[in-house]
């Protein structure tokens, strides 16, 4: 298919690849705005009109992914965390945690995800099933991380590493014994959307260009960015699971109900990008 023209008819989201859909409709519109202008403010030009190009493709994809038009993706995604399962589940593994999360706020996950770098601040995408979805090392390491800070015995057992550091690290230290986990957290895909679209559009507003070093005050000029996030109302479902072996040998401590205790501590605080400012907060979706 030639690059111009491309993807322009109003596809559903299931007949539309979001990554090919973006990259496809950038490069049309580089080549246009590239082939219209010439001169020093050519650049200057092509990057306003690209902004303005984001929002408008970012609200398009908002449009598409209504959720009257997702049923067979998510459920495709069920179907795919149910083959991972059993997959585990054939080489030893548990399911230790299988419980839905709710987003209350906005969550922005993976702003450099190179699959809807087109966007230039991205989101978490999997090119597969289509879908946003929250990776299992960004589970983890959030999980973890609260583990640490809670001195929970879980920490060493998701990360192989002991808590305490060093107390004078050096070059001719002998490194710290290291062990693989025996828990894997399965990325996390949405399954049920209360609200009107699985996609919605956020904005940040920079008022300077520090990277061309203009900062001063009277010079200063706001640049809406728009931006992709999953909306407050949309269910995620974790999943974890631990090695049998590993369970074969557990005596009870640490708890695996400390375990999921843990993973929604670490959701309600929020996960992603942007915490601090209160997005990729969840909450237990409640059972029907």
């Amino acid at each position: 298919m030639a690059v111009s023209g491309c993807l322009r008819e109003a596809l559903s989201a299931e007949e539309t690849n979001v990554s090919s859909f973006l990259k496809c409709r950038f490069v049309e519109k580089v080549r246009e705005g590239l082939s219209s202008r010439r001169g020093d403010l050519a650049a200057e030009e092509l990057s306003r009109e690209l902004n303005k190009w984001r929002h408008d493709i970012a609200s398009e994809l908002a449009d598409r992914f209504s959720r009257s038009n997702i049923a067979n993706l998510l459920e495709h995604a069920r179907k795919h965390v149910d083959e991972a399962v059993k997959a585990l589940e054939e080489l030893g593994y548990q399911v230790v945690v299988n419980k839905n999360y709710l987003t209350l706020t906005p969550l922005a996950i993976g702003l450099r995800n190179p699959y809807t770098e087109s966007l230039e601040i991205a989101i978490a995408w999997d090119p597969y099933m289509n879908l946003p979805y929250i990776p299992g090392s960004s589970l983890k390491g959030a999980v973890a991380a609260l583990a640490y800070l809670r001195n929970s015995e879980w920490y060493t057992l998701l990360t192989g590493r002991a808590r305490e550091p060093p107390a004078q690290p050096s070059p001719a230290a002998p490194q710290r014994e290291q062990r693989a986990s025996p828990v894997v957290f399965l990325d996390a895909y949405p399954v049920n959307v209360l609200a009107s679209s699985l996609l919605a559009v956020d904005i940040v507003n920079p008022h300077y260009r520090e990277v061309e070093g203009r900062i001063s005050e009277p010079e200063s000029s706001p640049t809406p960015l728009s931006f992709l996030v999953v909306p407050g109302g949309v269910a995620f479902r974790i999943v974890v699971c631990a090695a049998g072996r590993w369970l074969r040998s557990y005596k009870g401590k640490p708890s695996l109900s400390e375990l999921e205790t843990l993973i929604g501590q670490a959701l309600s605080k929020g996960i992603g990008a942007k915490t601090s400012l209160g997005y990729g907060r969840f909450k237990p979706e409640q059972s029907r």
